[in-house]
């Protein structure tokens, strides 16, 4: 019921998203034009390559939460939400310095390329990294209400973002405000929703959150408890997502056109939102198959799923190419063109993806998160010197082509047989059920 929930929150909250998305691609391009949109989706990609904010730690936090009977009141659930915290504290304040030192040295014009020549583009990436610098510490709500098996919620309030950066975005174009703050309006969006959540988990888990915060600046009275046995093995696979997804925006900025960018940008802003729906309903199995598997009532394996994710992935691919002419056509007043090949491409990655995510969810226990870190290093390696390489030849479609054959080959393929070999220890009930 939970992963029930979370699908068809999911569901809608992508189908407001994916309509907010169109439009707010319409407004910037009709009002500011293709390089101000291509500086807008470099900048609101950015807290995409930073989404290992607590350096994996959150996966030990999720785990036991899951696992405790009344996390309310669990001593070990508390101290370890404290040592969360204070990783996301110092990871904010990282982030913050290095978007000062970056601005200082010239290192956002580096980093944006072609859209780096928008006039304000580095003030703007300055504010925009602040304003993330911000959010980062409100963060620790999406891991607690998931191991509460309550990610609808989650995915319900950020939900919220996408109108909210409409609204901000379109109350900007009508001021005549400067194009090169656009994405400021993504940001606010996600502080508003980030305040939001953890208010509405607070209350839920009264008072596990507010006693953890009180603890989180003095460290010698309250040192916490040990996350980072589970974070290290998952840090690999939080760094991953944004050096293989991500990266690609930036791939595509260094060696082609404005142009080519924003045709990246508007299949993006489609596909990621369809990859968003995958990952949600993905999630939502860890902590039902980890409590299902502490209580030995784990009896089928995740091959069933992952076939109807990939196929369900792939149908709404050629959806979205059938109706692409006339939806980016729209979308983007036809000042520029979303071929064919590019839509092609973004369906082959998230139907990879979809694939993926009951694989990898189904490994989530500390060996198979361990075992997981090789294949996604490699993965990740593959897909950003694939996206390098591709993105000369084929334009906005090399760097999505390149993911999907990476996560192919270097995660699909071992999930499957490390999963057929290790049935034992994933489904301690095979002998009663089917490990398929």
């Amino acid at each position: 019921m939970n992963a029930l929930a979370s699908v068809l929150a999911k569901a809608a909250t992508t189908l407001v998203a994916f309509v907010c998305g169109i439009l707010t691609v319409r407004v910037i391009t009709g009002g500011a034009g293709e390089a101000s949109y291509a500086l807008f989706g470099a900048l609101t990609a950015l807290p995409s390559l930073l989404t290992f904010s607590d350096l994996g730690a959150g996966a030990a936090l999720v785990g036991s939460v899951a696992a405790s009977d009344d996390p309310r009141r669990d001593a070990h659930v508390r101290d370890q939400l404290t040592s969360v915290e204070r990783i996301l504290c110092a990871f904010a304040a990282a982030v913050l310095i290095a978007g000062i030192v970056m601005r200082a040295t010239g290192g956002w014009r580096v980093l944006l390329g072609s859209a780096g020549a928008v006039p304000g583009a580095e003030d703007a990436a300055l504010l925009c990294c602040a304003l993330y610098a911000a959010t980062v510490p409100l963060g620790v709500w999406t891991r607690l209400l998931l191991g509460a098996r309550r990610n609808h919620i989650v995915i319900l309030v950020q939900g919220l973002v996408s109108p909210l950066t409409l609204l901000l975005v379109w109350g900007w174009t009508q001021l005549h405000g400067d194009a090169a703050f656009l994405a400021v309006g993504s940001f606010v969006a996600a502080l508003t929703a980030g305040a939001v959540g953890l208010t509405v988990t607070t209350l839920t888990l009264r008072p596990l959150v507010g006693s953890a915060l009180r603890r989180v600046p003095r460290p010698r009275r309250h040192p916490g408890a040990r996350v980072m046995h589970i974070g290290w093995p998952m840090l690999a696979q939080l760094v991953s997502p944004p050096l293989a997804m991500a990266a690609q925006r930036y791939a595509v900025a260094q060696h082609d056109s404005v142009t080519r960018l924003a045709e990246y940008n508007a299949a993006a802003q489609v596909f990621f939102a369809l990859i968003g729906l995958i990952s949600a309903a993905g999630v939502a199995l860890w902590p039902l198959w980890a409590r299902a598997r502490a209580r030995g009532e784990l009896r089928r394996g995740p091959g069933l799923l992952a076939a109807a994710f990939g196929a369900g992935a792939a149908v709404a691919s050629l959806c979205v190419a059938l109706i692409g002419p006339w939806l980016f056509g729209f979308a983007t007043h036809g000042v520029f063109e979303v071929s064919l090949a590019t839509i092609l491409a973004f369906g082959a990655m998230a139907t990879c993806q979809a694939v993926l995510y009951p694989l990898g969810m189904f490994l989530m226990d500390p060996a198979g998160i361990r075992f997981q870190v090789l294949p996604t290093l490699l993965m990740a390696g593959l897909s950003l010197v694939g996206a390098l390489l591709l993105a000369p030849a084929l334009g906005a479609a090399g760097p999505p082509l390149a993911n999907a054959a990476a996560v192919l080959v270097c995660q699909i393929v071992p999930y499957a047989i490390s999963i057929r070999r290790h049935r034992d220890r994933l489904l301690p009930t095979t002998a009663n059920g089917d490990d398929r």
